[in-house]
């Protein structure tokens, strides 16, 4: 997944799935920052890269670093990041985190880097790669397809989990932040980027024709660029003054989270093979949840997400009407998302990321097996 969430949901997990012999480096660019407080614990340490890690200087600083630390595996989540060589003295087995499909072709922000970034050069950094790890079978088939059935038994599942900072918040909590963002009482929660903001459509004409449901404000939380991509889609719509946007950078973890629990609900309308962290977030904040119907979203999460036709704006329209008006349906829906997500822990994802990093250094017949769950 994308280098920020998969950083923020597996560095406060490390601790408690560290062994006693485990050390972990953390390499940070000029430019990074970690959404959450970082850890201090002797076993893990921080590295701040001089170089930008996408230029030559960048490669060869890594390669540096790489020889001193010596380290047995390189996982990172940006496609677009060339690994550090490997070496007699550093034989390192190279892992790479894939969220979605155009995650294939590199996480990097920078624009500017993309002009040079040519599809076949991501490609090559995966190919190359000792491990693929996917969120979810969806990623995993698509993934193989995509790069080629050879490489198969390269791609493992590893369920991503939810941080513990996303859960239950009082309604003391929820006002506090609401009235700090200036945030209504009511309204729904919609999570996106400029790069799926195209999927939001159908949503907002929903909420624009929605004539049973008056006065709920759309807050959606997303990128800085996020606001410019649907301007004309709200104008059109009729929905000025009605829809919010936050820029998710500027928040803290907890008043994100709070966000997610003081919400009517949240609609999902992304499209893509992925892994989409706002419907298990939602969930342990106990926010029902209306998504884009697939078959990937009905596996994860069966009964416990609405599911509608993506592009249907009368579907879209209905289930917040519903939601709405039947509180039995509302209570139910929160109930079976809180259940499902007890057991999706970002604790849980890291023991098992460790046990497969483990085995790939010790027994490649055994390698690509996914990790067995607690």
């Amino acid at each position: 997944m994308s280098a920020g969430i998969y950083m923020a949901d597996m560095v406060d997990a490390f601790l408690p799935a560290l062994q006693e012999e485990d050390t972990v480096s953390i390499l940070l660019g000029l430019t990074s920052c970690l959404p959450w407080e970082p850890i201090e614990h002797p076993s893990v340490h921080y590295i701040i890269a001089h170089e930008n890690p996408y230029t030559v200087a960048g490669r060869y600083e890594l390669a540096q670093l790489c020889r001193t630390i010596l380290p047995d595996v390189w996982w990172s989540a940006d496609a677009a990041l060339v690994p550090p060589p490997r070496t007699k003295q550093s034989p390192i087995k190279i892992i790479f985190a894939i969220e979605a499909l155009r995650h294939l072709y590199g996480t990097h922000s920078n624009k500017q880097r993309f002009q040079f970034l040519t599809r076949w050069h991501a490609r090559q950094n995966l190919l190359g790669a000792d491990a693929l790890i996917c969120p979810n079978k969806a990623v995993a088939t698509h993934t193989v397809h995509e790069l080629g059935l050879a490489l198969r038994r390269k791609v493992a599942v590893i369920p991503s989990g939810i941080h513990p900072v996303f859960r239950l918040h009082s309604d003391e909590e929820i006002v506090h932040v609401r009235r700090q963002l200036l945030i209504p009482q009511r309204y729904l929660l919609i999570v996106s980027t400029s790069a799926t903001a195209h999927y939001l459509t159908p949503v907002l004409e929903a909420l624009g024709t929605n004539e049973e449901v008056s006065s709920v404000t759309c807050v959606i939380l997303g990128d800085a660029e996020l606001p410019d991509k649907l301007r004309e889609v709200i104008r059109d719509c009729h929905l000025e003054g009605m829809v919010r946007f936050l820029n998710n950078a500027k928040l803290s973890p907890n008043e994100i989270s709070c966000l997610y629990s003081g919400a009517f609900l949240l609609f999902e309308p992304s499209q893509d093979v992925a892994y989409f962290p706002s419907i298990l977030r939602a969930m342990a904040c106990g926010t029902p949840v209306v998504c884009a119907a697939s078959k990937a979203n009905e596996d994860l999460f069966g009964q416990a997400v609405l599911r509608v036709h993506p592009t249907n704006t009368r579907e879209w329209s209905q289930a917040l009407t519903t939601l709405t008006l039947s509180t039995t349906l509302r209570d139910r829906q929160i109930e079976r998302g809180l259940t499902f997500s007890v057991n999706a822990t970002s604790t849980a994802m890291a023991k098992h990321s460790f046990t497969f990093a483990r085995q790939l250094c010790t027994d490649a017949a055994t390698a690509f097996r996914k990790p067995r769950h607690d």
